[in-house]
């Protein structure tokens, strides 16, 4: 008994080290120039541990009370084989991707976790990272006795690579669009600008009576929720399948969307602000209106360069403004990166010098000639 036990121990030791391999690479890599708290990353990912055997648990209350098995309702009133298997990788994935989640709102609730939407993606992938540690664990446990150590080799390097992958990409998308929802106010009025209401969140608004911009964000946590479910059921039922190119061309493509998403200057955009320290505007209210309502319209026809410096031109004024901010995040990521102007806006955004008089446009020009007449004002009471 005490050499089982001690061939036990060492069985959960090796597949804990092996399971823990790729999770510290690509927390390394997520967070290693990052300014987070190592301690709060630690804590995320811990929790997201925790998911991995809550679920167990939910699975084992089913047993004990029946009525509440949802995996049984689907085998016992559905009649397609093809739409139980369907339904059933529907399921668990649902399970898995909102339990993940839940761990970072709660986090976020409880520190103000989040933000940057960028935020947001990165601690899902922790608490992704987490569950991942463990479900891998297990099977390394599960089949390394039973099996070879040529086929153990091949399962481990085949979970490290896309199985974790997949979770990081499945959470990730879901952590952007929570992320999303978050900011849903600042963005959702920068859209607004541009003219990019949503027809789902005007209609949500309208019906419940509530603000466009919490229906928004309504609408992202649930598209991001339905996005990686769909997104975790393809993958597990390829895996049913055993289809092997297209479950690595599936995990490739998702994760280099997972990484423009990350590479975007608006998802790594600071949208919350400490309000001891928040600056207050010079910019009077009417102004500001027309300001927007031209930067939307030139956001709408692409020129992205004029958004940039009028946004720098306005930030000055108005520091904390998270419309303009987003104004300018968005132009810098749709310029395009083979243009001159791109390759030097680096060193041209960094100083706080204004652009040089011919480079003045009109709504440049209207901004000092309001603030003149408004000193001016002041001066003739």
């Amino acid at each position: 008994m005490e050499a089982l036990l001690q061939n036990q121990i060492l069985l959960m030791s090796i597949s804990g080290l092996l399971a823990g391999t790729p999770v510290a690479i690509w927390i390394y890599l997520l967070f290693s120039k990052s300014e987070k708290s190592k301690k709060t990353v630690a804590f995320v990912f811990l929790l997201g541990c925790l998911t991995a055997p809550t679920l167990l648990i939910i699975q084992q209350l089913w047993s004990e009370f029946p009525s509440f098995n949802l995996a049984a309702f689907i085998e016992n009133n559905v009649k397609s084989q093809a739409t139980i298997y369907i339904a059933t990788f529907v399921l668990f994935g649902a399970m898995e991707e909102i339990i993940k989640q839940i761990v970072v709102i709660l986090v976020d609730r409880k520190t103000l976790l989040i933000k940057t939407v960028g935020d947001s993606m990165r601690y899902s992938i922790a608490s992704a990272l987490g569950f991942s540690f463990i479900e891998n664990s297990y099977y390394l446990m599960q089949f390394w006795p039973s099996l070879g150590l040529a086929q153990v080799a091949g399962m481990f390097i085949f979970r490290a690579i896309f199985t974790t992958c997949a979770h990081m990409i499945f959470s990730g998308i879901f952590g952007y669009h929570y992320g999303i929802g978050k900011f849903a106010i600042d963005i959702s009025q920068q859209e607004a600008w541009v003219g990019k209401v949503s027809l789902p969140a005007r209609i949500v608004s309208k019906i419940f009576k509530m603000p466009v911009s919490q229906a928004y964000q309504q609408e992202m946590i649930i598209k991001g929720m339905l996005f990686a479910i769909w997104m975790h059921a393809s993958f597990n039922y390829l895996l049913e399948l055993n289809i092997i190119l297209p479950i690595i061309g599936f995990v490739l493509l998702g994760y280099a969307y997972l990484r423009f998403l990350l590479s975007r200057k608006t998802g790594n955009l600071m949208l919350v602000t400490d309000i001891s320290t928040k600056k207050k505007s010079t910019l009077i209210k009417k102004d500001e209106d027309v300001v927007l309502e031209l930067v939307g319209m030139w956001f709408k026809d692409k020129r992205y360069v004029d958004v940039i410096h009028i946004c720098e031109r306005l930030l000055e004024r108005d520091p904390d403004n998270n419309v303009i901010k987003l104004f300018k995040a968005k132009a810098v990521d749709a310029i395009d990166q083979n243009d001159t102007y791109a390759k030097i806006l680096g060193s041209v955004l960094k100083t706080k010098d204004d652009i040089s008089a011919n480079q003045r446009n009109i709504l440049t020009t209207y901004l000092d000639k309001k603030e003149q007449l408004r000193k001016s004002a002041v001066k003739s009471k």
